[in-house]
């Protein structure tokens, strides 16, 4: 289950860096994120990342060009586990129909060398509705993800907007992070009540600058605050991932 959960971390990782090109606005549209993630041999990385910047992301570019997407990535990720992935490639955009059209160019041709090397993969189709977009090119991405209650999942993303939302909006004004969303899966193939908060950075100075911010939010919480927070998650499943942005576009 663990290695499960795992998995799907990778893939939001890569919704952080998907809807880059919306205005705030209230509603906020739905955006919709396909994941690809792969866990490729050490020895296959530069392949990998060479096939990318010359198959990939012309794809990616010409269907953000026509309209087809809003935004996508790659990524590689910084903390590695045994069974864990390694790379992987993320685009959005505000119809299932805008993302299906992109994954059928990529198919017509056929996986890479580098994606054949790969020994695992999987793919994520996921949605957001609460997120928000800054400036700057995204460099890291963090995604944090925990169970929800499963009987009252929306409390989850309740407490995010109560206690920590008006915290990422302040790092956001000043530049620590370039983006902020908390993600579900709209193709369930894990855990419906998983919730995932995922933050992009300009550079890694925005990642210490993020993390001091939030443990000072933390530490004014009253005893009944933390309760609150904290009891809206089941205890032990939440998992954390860090990667490096190594191409992303948006309109």
């Amino acid at each position: 289950m663990m290695k499960r959960i795992v998995g799907l971390f990778v893939i939001v990782l890569a919704v952080m860096l998907v809807p880059a090109a919306l205005p705030q606005m209230e509603p906020m549209p739905t955006v919709y994120t396909f994941v690809s993630t792969f866990q490729v041999p050490r020895a296959n990385w530069a392949a990998y990342s060479e096939d990318t910047g010359k198959t990939f992301a012309p794809i990616m570019e010409k269907a953000v060009a026509d309209g087809a997407i809003l935004s996508w990535s790659t990524f590689e990720h910084v903390v590695h586990t045994p069974d864990g992935y390694t790379h992987g490639a993320a685009w959005s955009s505000t119809s299932i129909a805008g993302l299906m059209k992109v994954l059928d160019e990529i198919r017509k041709a056929g996986p890479r060398p580098a994606q054949i090397a790969a020994t695992k993969h999987e793919d994520l189709l996921m949605q957001t509705s609460l997120y928000h977009v800054g400036s700057g090119t995204p460099a890291y991405l963090r995604v944090v993800c925990s169970n929800a209650k499963a009987d009252k999942p929306g409390e989850y993303t309740a407490a995010l907007k109560k206690y920590l939302v008006p915290t990422f909006e302040e790092q956001l004004k000043v530049g620590s992070a370039t983006y902020y969303g908390v993600d579900e899966q709209y193709v369930n193939t894990g855990a419906p009540s998983m919730r995932c908060v995922v933050v992009t950075y300009p550079n890694a100075e925005g990642i210490d600058k993020w993390a001091t911010a939030i443990s000072a939010t933390m530490s004014k919480w009253s005893p009944a605050d933390r309760e609150a927070f904290f009891s809206s998650t089941v205890a032990d499943s939440r998992r954390d991932i860090l990667a490096r942005i190594t191409h992303s576009g948006h309109k």
